[in-house]
């Protein structure tokens, strides 16, 4: 079962996206799909082009693979913002500029 934009995909959910994309032109991340079902792969690295065709293909038409689209276009947003990842009110700089004697326990996600 690959994951898709970190959405674990059933094989027909995975089918049935591959054949959405091959009707609507979009073959490479068509043939991506098609190859990590038959080869058992967990992941399907698309480009951001990629990307950008199945939210397209997905937007056009009612379908199950909602969640796909919602986190492929989230992550096209945080992409096209130039990368930088989303502003929290207390990140990383709250727990750096301690004393440096101090012990912090820091869990990156």
């Amino acid at each position: 079962m690959p994951i898709v934009a970190g959405i674990r995909l059933s094989r027909e959910e995975a089918l049935e996206l591959s054949s959405i994309l091959t009707r609507e032109g979009s073959d490479r991340p068509a043939r991506l799909l098609l190859r990590a079902v038959t080869s058992g792969q967990d992941f399907v690295a698309l480009t951001t082009d990629d990307k950008e065709e199945v939210v397209a293909a997905l937007d056009r038409r009612p379908t199950t693979l909602v969640d796909v689209r919602r986190a492929l276009f989230d992550e096209l947003n945080w992409q096209r913002a130039g990368l930088a990842p989303p502003r929290r009110a207390r990140g990383i700089g709250s727990v750096a500029s301690r004393d440096q004697h101090e012990r912090v326990n820091v869990a990156w996600v």
